[in-house]
């Protein structure tokens, strides 16, 4: 059976955010890159993907924000993770995903984070 996956979209100032329902898999990681190639067409540069309803996130999905941060960063734009719950986060600590993608636990946080210094200089 095909996963779900509703995704909205709303803009906050320069920033737009993905807030995401269901699941990121390989049935629904083409609308989710196309949702993203979407939301940086309209001259946003920096994304905030929020998963605090995705209840499962495989490869294909991973695949799918690692394709997003490359066109983010041709932009010379960052892509931002919205999660707090440990089986999603788990997936990215054991990929190695949380070097690449800075994880906070709110938009606002986020936000908040992209109104400051980089999110490279912060890491660094």
């Amino acid at each position: 059976m095909q996963g779900e996956l509703q995704i909205s979209e709303r803009r906050d100032g320069p920033t737009s955010v993905l807030e995401l329902t269901g699941e990121v898999d390989a049935y629904t990681s083409p609308s989710f890159r196309e949702a993203m190639i979407s939301a940086l067409g309209t001259g946003r540069k920096d994304l905030i993907i929020s998963m605090e309803r995705v209840e499962y996130i495989d490869s294909s999905g991973l695949g799918a924000l690692v394709g997003g941060l490359k066109r983010a960063s041709e932009q010379h734009g960052r892509i931002l993770i919205v999660c707090s719950k440990p089986q999603v986060t788990r997936v990215f600590e054991i990929t190695g995903l949380v070097r690449v993608f800075p994880i906070f636990e709110s938009v606002e946080a986020a936000c908040a984070a992209l109104e400051g210094p980089s999110v490279s200089e912060v890491v660094q």
